[in-house]
């Protein structure tokens, strides 16, 4: 799997600590793919970002590049589900956000537990 940023660069070690540990909590399927995640500025279209499939095996993120800490996190979660979506073929948009709200949330409460037990 390769993942890269590209665009404004705003914090982008956050897109790698985050594709980590979607990465060790998802199969293997996702870890084979690639990933670019473009951070630029989505204030015009009122996103936080958004997810779109290339081709079979490479998806373009985009980000955008003003976040705070914890959004920034749970954004790249909540994309980095729908590129699983895709690969699993979910087509229904209901339930994809639905199932991508729950995992970013998800993902984000226990990355934070996870750090709080390290000393």
């Amino acid at each position: 799997m390769t993942i890269c940023t590209s665009g404004d660069k705003y914090c982008s070690y956050i897109a790698f600590d985050a594709y980590k540990y979607f990465c060790n909590h998802t199969g293997d399927t996702f870890k084979e793919k690639e990933i670019e995640v473009h951070y630029c500025d989505l204030s015009d279209d009122n996103v936080f970002g958004w997810c779109e499939q290339v081709d079979d095996n490479s998806w373009l993120i985009h980000i955008h590049n003003a976040l705070g800490y914890e959004e920034h996190f749970r954004t790249l979660f909540h994309e980095y589900m729908h590129v699983v979506q895709d690969i699993e073929g979910l087509k229904d948009e209901g339930l994809r956000e639905h199932q991508a709200y729950q995992i970013e949330g998800l993902m984000y409460k226990e990355m934070c537990g996870s750090l709080q037990t390290v000393h």
